[in-house]
């Protein structure tokens, strides 16, 4: 276990721009010449040296691509840990955590930590912002496509961040002044398609005026400069997008979906396109949830993936964990929201498999087919029907975990949702029936209710999409699919429903104590309290 609990980094507002130490790296191993001086303190860098050879936009590149889940280059997963880790991969149901932090009671069970909860919005801000607004501020007139793929990246970064906490300060980011104001989430998200769009077309227009050039491909950890993919990813990020509105602005958010798949570069439909950060010219990715889940012991298989997985049969299970080191040949998942008493009760439960080097998953095909299907299960132009898209989606994520020939799978009408059953307490099984145990099967009935479509649709995207909580956790807020175990102590004084479960984040603390005016104005744009159990402007089912 390492991790800071306070995160209060004062004067995040402020844009003191801040420069990626593997950026500096970078810049060291890429160049031979004109770097014998440039071993300095990243706050040293001048504006002479970041004009050499791209060097100095690509710094800030690698800055927010590296970031978008915190610190992939350092090592330290701490920031990641409390960013996401124990708070949106325990709330999608893909993991649990046998530490017992703050003597058991802690996020995991709704008792909200205030220094945990400040993670995501500082790193979003300090990591990401800053360094997107030094793209702009060197390269939007004068290298249009090196902004372009900083926009994107910001994007990809901070709809997670807008989809944990709601209204931020956004369009006014990088104007200047001590403090900055909200931006409600209907205007956020409204912003993230005019950027996405714009993007869009000028890297369109680059490419056609260009071809084969690759300016970033020295600092573009993800797709190597090739603009013809980041089109494709912009796309892909439209349409999830657009799907994450559907029930507050149905109208936008077919334009927006039918814009992304129709647009002649199109959407991720095969592996090779899958955005992921991965280690690139000697700058070492090491995998935030391989540091979690083996020297810190912290995180370990879901109660939820094990009913899943092990109830489907599915292929996948040993691609995704390992098995239970106390029950040899089983895997076994925890439970979220229970009492967890000492660490060693439940620390042999299975492992997430992942190595050190493993690459950071932003994007897969797999969950594009998914978008597709339920785009074209609400009546949209999507390029195939529910059916054949959510089939191929099973399939491609069968191809990226080399899980083998999915067809017999897609096949079966039979399998459901294991029962689970807590080796430690019996308090904490989920039996069979239950209200909270999914009876939905895998093969697609083209005479079920929309909403068992719908269900069916998730529920398989749910386990494509893993490792990523944050968007798995967006998703089961926007569908309410799959069904996920609610907590079984909640700590939160009656402020979450048990049964609705957690909703959001509560702005950070930092903000009231160094932005209050604004953050204050900001609780004015919620649909309830400052606190977790109230929804998100985008979360109407």
């Amino acid at each position: 276990m390492k991790f800071n609990t306070n995160y209060n980094y004062k004067g995040i507002l402020r844009m003191v721009p801040v420069v990626l130490a593997a950026g500096l790296m970078f810049t060291q191993t890429s160049c031979t010449k004109d770097y014998k001086s440039f071993n300095t303190n990243p706050v040293e860098v001048t504006d002479s040296m970041l004009k050499l050879d791209f060097v100095g936009l690509g710094i800030f590149i690698t800055q927010e691509q590296t970031n978008v889940f915190p610190n992939a280059t350092s090592g330290d997963a701490s920031a990641y840990q409390v960013a996401q880790n124990l708070s949106a991969d325990l709330y999608s149901g893909y993991m649990g955590t046998p530490t017992a932090f703050n003597g058991g009671q802690n996020n995991s069970n709704y008792f909200m930590m205030q220094g945990w909860n400040n993670a995501a919005f500082n790193v979003g801000y300090t990591s990401v912002m800053s360094a997107w607004n030094e793209v702009k501020r060197r390269a939007a007139a004068t290298h249009p496509d090196m902004y372009a793929v900083a926009s994107i990246v910001k994007v990809e970064a901070m709809h997670r961040v807008t989809d944990i906490y709601g209204p931020l300060p956004y369009t006014r980011f990088g104007g200047g002044g001590i403090t900055i104001p909200y931006d409600s989430q209907d205007s956020i998200y409204h912003s993230f398609f005019r950027e996405l769009d714009t993007a869009i077309q000028t890297l369109t227009a680059f490419v056609q005026a260009n071809p084969g050039q690759k300016p970033l491909q020295k600092s573009d950890f993800v797709y190597g400069s090739d603009y013809k993919k980041w089109i494709r990813f912009a796309n892909s990020l439209k349409l999830r997008l657009a799907m994450r509105i559907v029930y507050a602005e149905p109208v936008l958010a077919k334009q927006k979906a039918e814009e992304a798949v129709s647009n002649s570069y199109g959407v991720l439909t095969t592996n090779d396109d899958n955005a992921n950060v991965k280690t690139t010219n000697g700058i070492i990715i090491t995998h935030p949830l391989w540091v979690i889940t083996d020297p810190y012991g912290d995180i370990r298989m879901s109660a939820n993936m094990e009913s899943f997985l092990v109830g489907y049969k599915d292929p996948r299970l040993s691609s995704y964990f390992k098995p239970s080191v106390a029950f040899p040949g089983q895997y076994k998942g925890i439970r979220n929201g229970i009492q967890i008493v000492a660490k060693s009760d439940r620390e042999g439960f299975s492992q997430l498999n992942f190595q050190q080097s493993s690459p950071v998953q932003w994007m897969t095909a797999a969950e594009i087919f998914f978008l597709r299907a339920e785009g074209a299960l609400w009546g949209w132009n999507m390029g195939g029907t529910p059916q054949s898209l959510y089939e191929q989606g099973i399939a491609v994520s069968f191809d990226q975990h080399s899980a083998g020939n999915a067809t017999n799978y897609i096949n079966d009408a039979v399998s459901k949702a294991a029962p689970y059953i807590d080796p430690v307490n019996a308090a904490n099984n989920v039996a069979d029936p239950s209200s909270d145990l999914s009876t939905i099967t895998i093969k697609w009935n083209d005479g079920d209710s929309f909403e068992r479509k719908l269900e069916r649709i998730i529920t398989q995207k749910w386990i494509s999409v893993y490792p990523d909580g944050e968007e798995a956790w967006s998703e089961f807020r926007r569908t309410g699919y799959p069904k996920i175990f609610p907590v079984v102590v909640n700590n939160s004084g009656g402020i979450i429903d048990t049964k609705v479960q957690i909703r959001r984040l509560p702005f950070p603390l930092s903000e009231y104590q160094n932005n209050t005016t604004e953050v204050g104005k900001a609780a004015a744009f919620l649909s309830g309290p400052d606190n977790p159990g109230t929804k998100l402007w985008w979360d109407k089912k």
